[in-house]
């Protein structure tokens, strides 16, 4: 909140430890705690000697961050198969077919992970590709082998030429 009502930019020097304790009326060392709690998220970045500094939002880990807490060991494997199948399905949607992308996706056919990693690259979504990178980050700890069969990446395939493709 401080931050925000600060009007701080990346890259902005936050006020010491002191200064802060004295602004929110708290002990230095719960100060020093905060400041490692956002650390870790990668809100700022003490720097020995120099300060604490806000971060650039792109170094920010919230989207690895949530996913710890938003998948735990009690979500079923069923239930990241399923939301992962439905990001590829969404992203296999919003992809425009070409000639190009169709050539590209033949030529991995074979294998599940590139294939999935092909679509969804195509979007070039950054917060979309995050995301599903995390979801797959579990998946693969699943050992649960290929998410797709052959014949189901064959039908992606065919649905794609069945849309008529731009010339």
């Amino acid at each position: 909140m401080l931050i925000v009502q600060s009007s701080l930019v990346p890259g902005d020097r936050l006020p010491s430890e002191r200064e802060l304790a004295e602004t929110l009326s708290i002990s230095r060392a719960s100060v020093r705690e905060a400041l490692r709690a956002l650390s870790f998220l990668g809100i700022v970045e003490t720097r020995r000697g120099g300060g604490t500094f806000l971060c650039e939002q792109d170094r920010h880990r919230y989207i690895e961050i949530l996913s710890e807490f938003i998948v735990t060991k009690q979500t079923k494997e069923s239930d990241i198969i399923e939301m992962l199948r439905l990001l590829e399905r969404m992203a296999f949607s919003e992809v425009e077919p070409t000639m190009e992308r169709l050539t590209q996706l033949e030529a991995v056919i074979d294998n599940d992970r590139s294939f999935r990693q092909q679509i969804i690259f195509q979007l070039k979504n950054e917060l979309f590709i995050r995301i599903w990178s995390e979801l797959n980050r579990f998946f693969d700890g699943l050992d649960a082998g290929d998410l797709y069969t052959l014949e189901e990446r064959k039908r992606f395939l065919e649905m794609w030429r069945g849309m008529g493709m731009p010339e």
